[in-house]
């Protein structure tokens, strides 16, 4: 766990293969919903790649059921809008406003902990656990870099066994 963003970039991240993964796992109603965004939180994107976040997070967010899958894309939105330029900021700012909100929504004994992650001073970065770490090398694109996944079509593939 981290407070800054360097030492949770993973160099060499494909982001729009790894937002096909995304839209993919968003469709789901599992615990998995979220953290195909969640996994590109602390990672560089560009303002075309933020919209589409932004757009997949405004599409799902007010139907997600669990307090871990409102948490965990509340807390990508967060991530993402605090560590963007300008323009990145502006393709996430109706998310970003609605992200920091979402604790509300939370019912359970992770609401304070996902109120700190979502809008709290101090960011927090990185796979913080081992269930992070395994989801992303399964989920985040990272050509070349053999603990990742490395294409969409690689995921898909395995989606399938």
């Amino acid at each position: 766990m981290h407070s800054t963003r360097e030492p949770a970039l993973i160099k060499n991240v494909d982001v729009d293969e790894t937002l096909k993964i995304s839209k993919d796992e968003m469709q789901k109603e599992s615990i998995s919903q979220s953290l195909g965004i969640w996994i590109l939180r602390d990672q560089v994107v560009t303002p075309a790649q933020a919209h589409t976040i932004a757009d997949l997070y405004l599409s799902h967010i007010d139907s997600m059921k669990s307090d871990f899958n409102i948490w965990h894309s509340s807390w990508a939105i967060a991530n993402l809008y605090r560590f963007g330029d300008d323009a990145v900021k502006k393709e996430l700012e109706i998310a970003y406003q609605k992200a920091k909100k979402q604790p509300e929504r939370i019912k359970g004994n992770t609401k304070k902990i996902a109120n700190s992650h979502i809008n709290g001073q101090k960011m927090v970065t990185g796979f913080i656990h081992a269930g992070g770490r395994s989801y992303a090398k399964r989920h985040l694109v990272v050509p070349g870099n053999k603990k990742y996944v490395q294409s969409y079509e690689e995921y898909r593939k395995k989606q399938k066994k």
